[in-house]
């Protein structure tokens, strides 16, 4: 039998981006109950505040006012952050950073969430939009699954 969550927050947000604070806040919350030291706590909220960024700017297009539900769960030394939409489903296939050696703004928040954490794994949902998971144990996981 699986043991209970030792953290299993749900937050229904809107699509704007002054709730990235309060996602940044969530992931660091989990960081901190699933025992990472406060370097992975850091890298850890950069990689969900990105994907939350990603909801936004490719589900959404840029609108504010559209549902998306955030999750953080620990148990034992694993954290699973689900970002939930109702957007525009974003096909795995197609996503893609742009080289590192190209420098200008953007386009590397996918490389930052495949880097830290062990599971990246897009799915389309019920809503027609997609499930993004994202997960790290504190031993280092098996590698980043996509």
């Amino acid at each position: 039998m699986a043991r209970p969550a030792d953290l299993d927050l749900v937050a229904h947000l809107p699509s704007h981006p002054r709730y990235l604070q309060f996602v940044r806040a969530l992931a660091g919350e989990g960081a901190s109950v699933a025992g990472f030291s406060d370097d992975e706590r850091s890298r850890i909220e950069l990689a969900v505040v990105e994907g939350f960024t990603n909801v936004i700017r490719h589900a959404y297009h840029d609108a504010h006012d559209r549902p998306v539900e955030v999750r953080v769960q620990v148990t034992g030394d694993r954290l699973r952050v689900v970002l939930d939409d109702h957007g525009t489903f974003v096909d795995p296939s197609r996503i893609a950073s742009r080289p590192l050696e190209e420098v200008r703004p953007g386009g590397l928040g996918v490389h930052l969430m495949k880097t830290t954490m062990d599971v990246v794994d897009y799915r389309r949902n019920e809503h027609g939009g997609t499930t993004l998971t994202l997960e790290k144990r504190r031993d280092g996981g098996e590698g980043a699954q996509r």
